[in-house]
């Protein structure tokens, strides 16, 4: 089991558990406040993304490059990934939440036959604890989305050392890359460096 595995699986439950709990397809139609999407593209966004743990094959012989490269690589594949997601959104109407726990059943199933220690995902070769912490970067920064959505009185589906661990990443991410540590942290952190919050840091946002 890698570092990062348990706190995804525990960001997961929670974010799923949240998901029911708060009724947040009772919105599904709604703006996401991400471009086109949809509340429910999002929500079905959180499987697609999950998914791609059983996507990645081992690199036992790849170079793996940094989390920081890795995340890179999301920007120019943005309008793939916008039109993957609202085709599963087609496909999973009237079944969103059975749809993202069938996809990350597989996820799961994955994870349990032993993570490689180094995989070839779609944005390059890369660690494979640092693979999955970019799931993890995935349901906390669409976990805070969904929250501003449905309203920031009501409660989060955050959890803390995941945000912790997002966070720590992307305080790093920015030493690499301006050579000092960054003014913010925790969730602040986490959301300038995904352009949910302005700055006018030049180095920021690293990704968005």
């Amino acid at each position: 089991m890698t570092h990062t595995e348990p706190v995804l699986r525990e960001q997961w439950r929670a974010l799923r558990s949240w998901l029911a709990d708060e009724r947040v397809l009772d919105l599904a139609d709604q703006p996401s406040g991400l471009g086109a999407w949809t509340v429910r593209d999002l929500v079905v966004h959180l499987g697609y993304g999950l998914h791609m743990v059983a996507e990645v094959i081992p690199a036992p012989d790849r170079d793996p490059i940094s989390l920081a490269s890795y995340v890179a690589g999301y920007h120019p594949a943005q309008h793939q990934i916008a039109d993957d997601t609202t085709g599963l959104a087609r496909s999973l109407r009237g079944r969103e939440l059975a749809g993202i726990d069938e996809l990350a059943a597989e996820a799961w199933r994955s994870l349990d036959d032993g993570f490689p220690a180094v995989v070839l995902g779609r944005r390059g070769p890369l660690r494979g604890d640092d693979f999955l912490l970019t799931r993890l970067l995935e349901l906390v920064t669409h976990g805070d989305d969904l929250h501003r959505v449905v309203g920031s009185e009501r409660p989060s589906p955050l959890v803390s050392d995941a945000v912790g661990r997002v966070a720590d990443a992307l305080s790093d991410a920015y030493e690499q890359s301006a050579g000092r540590s960054p003014r913010w942290s925790g969730l602040d952190l986490v959301r300038v460096a995904t352009g949910r919050a302005s700055t006018d840091d030049l180095t920021k946002p690293l990704l968005s």
